[in-house]
């Protein structure tokens, strides 16, 4: 996994430990949200159906990828970096609109979850960093669950997203993960 396109998604130096859980928290979730909304996606045109799943893969491996060492090593310094990725996101949830619908609230939890992934970048301390993150979370579910509730379709969108990219994108973590940490290393 050492091309450029890989790097964005993984890291440098991506763990073969990483990668498993990676790839089988992103296999479930997939086989999870297909299940539960067969009926519905077998509705669809097959090129809106596909779009629909290329999209919960990368949601889901990155609300994963992005708590790696991995990960976290190659945007740690980059604000630049850091901030084209948030707003890259625009294109995931352009292609979700597309596949599905939902435009105004797609596009309403995107503005506020890059936002708060933005506010979470431009905090200084690591620790208040955590703190805003944990608290644009909370407003986020109250107001994607509760005040104006998730479509069926979307019913994991507003946690996974916020996952991704409040929390485990911009927090910008301390080396947390060094080889003194047993408990972690052989998990």
């Amino acid at each position: 996994m050492s091309n450029a396109f890989s790097k964005e998604f993984l890291g440098d130096t991506p763990i073969k430990k990483d990668q498993i859980k990676i790839w089988g928290v992103t296999l479930f979730s997939i086989g999870c949200i297909v299940y539960s909304n067969f009926t519905e996606l077998t509705e669809l045109p097959i090129w809106k159906a596909i779009l629909f799943i290329v999209m919960l893969l990368d949601i889901f491996a990155g609300a994963v990828a992005n708590f790696t060492k991995s990960t976290q090593t190659h945007y740690k310094e980059n604000t630049k970096k850091r901030i084209i990725f948030l707003f890259s996101h625009l294109l995931h949830i352009g292609f979700l609109v597309l596949a599905i619908g939902h435009a105004y609230y797609c596009f309403a939890l995107l503005a506020y979850t890059i936002t708060g992934g933005l506010i979470v970048n431009f905090t200084t301390s690591i620790k208040q960093q955590e703190i805003n993150a944990a608290t644009i979370f909370c407003v986020g579910i109250l107001l994607f669950y509760v005040l104006f509730p998730a479509p069926h379709l979307l019913i994991w969108l507003p946690a996974i997203l916020l996952i991704k990219l409040v929390i485990g994108f911009s927090i910008r973590r301390e080396d947390n993960y060094s080889a003194s940490n047993t408990i972690q290393n052989n998990i």
